[in-house]
């Protein structure tokens, strides 16, 4: 039964009556025999691949793993996604890119402590790093080495590593979003850092994908909804800093 619905979602089973036909026919001709069964590998084979594109992304997949491809894809957005265009950003690519990069600092895991090491030494030389493609590139080889990076991803790949890259930039504001939930519990009330209103940060994230999200048809269905405030956006982001993850 499985392997006919199998061929009737492939087109091939021929119809009831030929269905009908083939279990009441026990003269089957091997021809027939031959290529029902071609067609009943094939099913199976189309099932598997389907089985396979679901389960094979998630497979061994742990925190440790959004981490680590979040990280892939923050730095190679840092190589092929904030400059276009030669010469030194302007001003209003210039402030998007460092309320990011500040975002991603306070609300960023210790366990990304390669990504926040990064972050460091780009902010600490902000004005060299928004000079340009080149200059941006040496502090990144200077604060995490001198190696070619492979661009290997994890996750969700659906075995193209080359959809990894989208995956993991969603992985990070996945990952920004809930930390800063956690910056925020555990900011002090007199001492140590101010807490992020949830607007700012939605602000911030609103604004990095409009400048820097190279993906056009991702950047425009996702500012799309931002700005038209799809899930009660506007009305559930506010001045006011959020200790819970629901927001």
């Amino acid at each position: 039964q499985g392997v006919d619905v199998w061929l009737r979602e492939l087109g091939l089973d021929g119809g009831e009556g030929a269905a009908d036909d083939v279990g009441g026919n026990e003269r089957e001709s091997s021809s027939s025999a031959t290529k029902r069964e071609k067609l009943q590998k094939a099913a199976a084979a189309a099932s598997a691949k389907r089985e396979k594109a679901r389960v094979v992304p998630f497979r061994e997949h742990d925190v440790h793993d959004a981490w680590a491809d979040a990280s892939t894809s923050f730095e190679f957005a840092l190589r092929n996604g904030i400059y276009m265009e030669n010469g030194p950003l302007p001003p209003q690519k210039s402030r998007a890119f460092r309320e990011w990069l500040e975002l991603l600092r306070a609300s960023l895991p210790h366990q990304m402590g390669r990504t926040r090491h990064l972050i460091e030494g780009i902010m600490e030389n902000f004005e060299v790093a928004s000079g340009g493609q080149s200059s941006l590139n040496e502090l990144t080889r200077k604060w995490v080495g001198p190696e070619e990076p492979s661009w290997k991803w994890r996750t969700c790949t659906y075995g193209d590593n080359h959809m990894g890259y989208t995956c993991g930039l969603w992985q990070l504001f996945h990952v920004m979003s809930v930390g800063v939930v956690e910056h925020n519990r555990n900011a002090g009330e007199d001492f140590g850092p101010a807490m992020i209103a949830t607007l700012h940060a939605s602000e911030t994230l609103r604004n990095y994908i409009d400048h820097f999200f190279q993906c056009d048809v991702c950047r425009m269905n996702f500012l799309s909804m931002y700005d038209t405030c799809a899930f009660d956006g506007c009305h559930r982001l506010s001045e006011n800093p959020s200790t819970s993850e629901r927001e």
